[in-house]
């Protein structure tokens, strides 16, 4: 059989192989700079981690030796690249989670913080983009407008707002906010309100501001997810009938849900960045405490990961995609 006869009798690859190759080439950049440079560090961290680090430099058997003596280390150590390791096992991950005076409360804090971001800025973010997907004067200028903060540099913004005193006040909900200055949070729980929804929607009013900041990106994400929704659909629901609320909901939110996913992720990892917990991991490598920074790094490590699985879990299950029997 010719090589050429061997061509022709190839199937060609189905519209799902086509994407995972696809999608394999756009990853691969990311791959090789991941598995050559990247993967090398991870594996000193889990050392790190597990370990007492004692950085002495070029040294040799006989000075590392002194060196373990004079400092009475009784654990098991190996001496690599001039740094010495004490295996301590799992000594560093219960000092930082039992003893240490601030990482689990900033940790829980920052969870529940995403959890509760993470709802309130996709929304928000969808609501906005449906708005700015609309035909209207001046609606370049708006787009740039709400994607302002992500271009600009967040120190900056922070010093031009630490001197707008008022403004400040009415974003944290001082004696000029919305809560503080009309009581509304205790109006609310007068009226019957349970008292853990009148501080979760104090909360959300009195963090606005930084909702605002954050959502730059999830806009322009979910600007360009309602672009690529076929125009007929819209037409043939008018045809029908159908009211533009029943469009929104029946043709609009399923159509975006794929979109959901990488708004969810964006804004979870993008959140944990932000995060005190990278603060307080950066602020302990500094104080020359390596293996618990290290420690710390792989428990906030483990928890995103566990958020993000349960939300793409979440989410997938409730995803509409467009192309899936094709």
């Amino acid at each position: 059989m010719t090589h050429a006869n061997v061509l022709k009798k190839r199937k060609p690859l189905t519209y799902r192989q086509q994407k995972i190759v696809f999608g394999v080439l756009f990853l691969l950049p990311w791959i090789i700079g991941f598995v050559g440079i990247f993967a090398y560090t991870m594996v000193d961290s889990v050392i790190y981690s597990f370990s007492n680090v004692y950085f002495l430099g070029p040294s040799t058997p006989e000075g590392v030796a002194n060196y373990i003596q004079n400092r009475g280390i009784t654990g098991t150590t190996f001496f690599k690249l001039g740094i010495l390791h004490e295996f301590v096992g799992w000594h560093n991950f219960h000092f930082a989670w039992n003893i240490h005076t601030e990482y689990r409360r900033v940790l829980v804090n920052a969870m529940i913080e995403a959890a509760v971001n993470l709802p309130v800025i996709i929304i928000f973010s969808l609501l906005i983009a449906t708005m700015l997907n609309t035909r209207f004067k001046g609606n370049v200028l708006a787009r740039a407008i709400f994607f302002l903060p992500v271009i600009l540099a967040s120190e900056a913004v922070n010093i031009a707002l630490s001197q707008a005193v008022d403004l400040q006040a009415l974003m944290q909900g001082d004696r000029l906010g919305v809560f503080g200055n009309l009581e509304l949070n205790s109006f609310l729980i007068e009226s019957g309100f349970p008292e853990a929804i009148v501080d979760f929607l104090a909360q959300i009013v009195n963090t606005i501001f930084r909702v605002i900041s954050l959502a730059g990106v999830q806009i322009l994400i979910f600007l360009a997810g309602l672009q690529s929704i076929p125009s007929h659909l819209y037409e043939a629901a008018k045809v029908e009938g159908a009211t533009p609320y029943e469009s929104f909901w029946k043709i609009t939110i399923p159509m975006v849900s794929p979109h959901v996913i990488t708004v969810g992720v964006f804004t979870i990892v993008d959140s944990f960045l932000r995060s005190p917990v990278t603060r307080l991991i950066i602020q302990t490598k500094d104080n020359q405490q390596f293996g618990v920074s290290s420690a710390m790094a792989w428990m906030y490590f483990v928890a995103v990961m566990a958020f993000l699985g349960i939300f793409v879990y979440l989410a997938n299950k409730g995803a509409f995609y467009y192309d899936e029997d094709r």
